[in-house]
C-alpha cells in the first residue's frame, strides 16, 4: 500500500510526496494537539503540557487579563452610586471590585504556595 500526500509550496505549485509511518504519527500528534488548542484573543496557543495546571495556564492568563476591565467597570458603578448619594452601597461595590481584582491576581500564587508545602 502506498500512501501519498500533496504539499503546496510558496510558488503555488502542488507536489506529490511519499508519506512515511513517522509522518503519519507526527500528523496524528499535531491533530490531537490542535484538538485541545485554546484560543486567547486572535492568536491560537497550543495547550501541550505535562500537567493540568500547565494546560489551563492560557485560561488563567485570560481571566487575569479580564479582571482589570471588569473591576474597572464595577469601580465606575461604585463611584456613580457615591455620586448619586448612596455612599455606603457605592463604597461596598468599590471595595468588592478592588478585592476581587487583587484576589484574582493572587490566586495562582496562593495555589503555588499551597502546592509547595510539604507535609
Amino acid at each position: 500500500m502506498k500512501i501519498v500526500g500533496f504539499i503546496v509550496r510558496e510558488n503555488k505549485k502542488v507536489r506529490e510526496i511519499d508519506v512515511t509511518q513517522q509522518d503519519i504519527e507526527k500528523a496524528i500528534v499535531k491533530a490531537s494537539l490542535i484538538g485541545v488548542s485554546i484560543h486567547t484573543g486572535f492568536s491560537p496557543t497550543i495547550a501541550n503540557a505535562s500537567t493540568v495546571t500547565e494546560s489551563v495556564q492560557p485560561i488563567i492568563n485570560v481571566l487575569k487579563d479580564l479582571a482589570e476591565p471588569v473591576s474597572y467597570g464595577f469601580m465606575i458603578k461604585g463611584f456613580m452610586k457615591v455620586m448619586a448619594g448612596e455612599e455606603h452601597e457605592g463604597m461596598k461595590v468599590i471595595k468588592g471590585a478592588v478585592g476581587g481584582y487583587v484576589g484574582i491576581q493572587w490566586i495562582p500564587m496562593i495555589f503555588n504556595l499551597i502546592k509547595n508545602i510539604k507535609f
